[in-house]
């Protein structure tokens, strides 16, 4: 094999992995799941009792949930389609990063003019991340595609 034929190889396996996409109808496979979920953590909320373990299950399904939206193909998936995926991941990217660095700071400050001790600059979690940044993206796109 020459570097050419490796190269090509690898472009091709790339290209597999960048433009991967689960059938359309996991669109709504990972909504009604979300749903579920989201309904069982409220309920899991007001039930007595330590639930701590089921509750982070849930979480992750939930972000699971998520991701087979965003995963998920368009009816018809084309050009336009993909520039639309693009521009929300880009944007998602930017309001997720002013999110993480400005979140604490609001935090601390409310939490000091309400006279709260609260730890100073105390991190979101990573389900908190995730969740928003999914969420986000599941927005944008969903905006951008019926604004074209």
């Amino acid at each position: 094999m020459n570097m050419k034929s490796i190269h090509e190889c690898e472009q091709r396996t790339m290209d597999k992995l960048f433009n991967y996409k689960l059938p359309n109808y996991w669109k709504k496979i990972g909504g009604g799941l979300f749903v579920l979920t989201l309904a069982t953590l409220i309920g899991v909320k007001f039930m007595e009792g330590d639930f701590e373990i089921t509750k982070d299950i849930l979480k992750r399904v939930m972000l699971l949930s998520l991701f087979f939206i965003v995963l998920s193909r368009e009816k018809q998936e084309d050009e336009r389609v993909q520039h639309l995926r693009a521009k929300s991941f880009g944007m998602t990217f930017l309001i997720t990063a002013v999110y993480i660095l400005v979140q604490p700071i609001v935090n601390t400050v409310v939490g000091l003019l309400l006279g709260k001790k609260t730890e100073i600059f105390e991190d979101l979690g990573d389900f908190a991340i995730l969740w928003y940044m999914l969420f986000v993206y599941i927005l944008f796109f969903h905006v951008a595609k019926k604004n074209r």
